[in-house]
């Protein structure tokens, strides 16, 4: 089944054309790697896909549902997409469960209880469990994207879009 179709998608910053009719299909359960060097437009893609960049052109499709440039819904979309970016975007403030809390009660109103327990579930996979009650200034930059992942997964999305996940990555994690 695809759960993510791309079709004819421009994007333009200004003069640059960012994206030039970029298409592309996604099975549900399937891997891609968009590679390439910098500034060719990955992140760019990513950030279209979740609606978070505007495109002047294409479509996508997720889950069968037709997205274009005038789409309103993207709060109800972005709900099936996660999305790990590459400077981890951790609140400051927040210990490292509540920061991996606060997506799944505010947005998804999952109960105090349940998120503290599925937080705590992917904390003890990402090998943190120790760190729930750490703040984002006490913890390495791994530690920082193993925590911005774990908070990605605790919204149970269908698609998840990782930019540069590993790149601050102890090389014995990302194996």
């Amino acid at each position: 089944m695809e759960i993510l179709k791309i079709d004819k998608v421009n994007k333009f910053y200004g003069e640059l054309h960012a994206l030039k009719d970029v298409s592309l299909s996604v099975a549900q359960g399937e891997v891609v790697v968009i590679l390439g060097p910098s500034g060719c437009g990955k992140s760019t893609l990513l950030r279209t896909i979740n609606g978070l960049e505007p495109v002047q052109s294409g479509n996508f499709i997720i889950e069968g549902e037709q997205i274009n440039q005038n789409f309103k819904e993207w709060r109800r979309i972005r709900q099936k997409i996660g999305m790990v970016f590459q400077s981890y975007e951790l609140f400051d403030h927040l210990s490292v469960l509540h920061n991996i809390i606060l997506g799944p009660m505010k947005v998804q109103n999952v109960p105090k209880e349940e998120a503290i327990a599925l937080a705590r579930e992917w904390l003890k996979i990402v090998g943190l469990a120790d760190k729930e009650n750490s703040y984002p200034k006490e913890l390495s930059g791994g530690q920082k994207q193993r925590i911005a992942i774990v908070r990605s997964l605790v919204m149970k999305p269908k698609i998840m879009l990782f930019d540069e996940v590993t790149a601050a990555l102890d090389p014995e994690i990302v194996r």
